[in-house]
């Protein structure tokens, strides 16, 4: 296979799973991100997550119950408030739950 064919396959590929999961954001609804926690600092009363469709890490302001329920590489829904340029959680919901 040359490597322009081999390019074509991987990019393919990437965006088939990239469409996969953009729309889930889109479909949870107004204030609510979707995406894999990649911290969580109960000293700060932070979570950052990875947002399933942007890639991008958010990170969210949590009172710490709802913090105790879960862990780094959980797959959640946050739904939050815009406070003065800070992002609050006001729920988390794990995947299928």
């Amino acid at each position: 296979m040359t490597l322009s064919r081999t390019l074509l396959v991987v990019l393919s590929l990437v965006l088939l799973g990239a469409a996969a999961v953009a729309p889930a954001c889109e479909l949870a609804g107004p204030n609510t991100h979707m995406g894999t926690i990649v911290a969580i600092d109960a000293a700060q009363s932070t979570l950052t997550l990875r947002d399933a469709q942007t890639r991008q890490n958010l990170t969210f302001l949590a009172r710490p119950e709802l913090l105790k329920d879960v862990a780094v590489k959980d797959e959640v829904a946050v739904v939050y408030a815009q406070e003065g340029g800070k992002l609050r959680a006001t729920a988390i919901r794990k995947a299928g739950g």
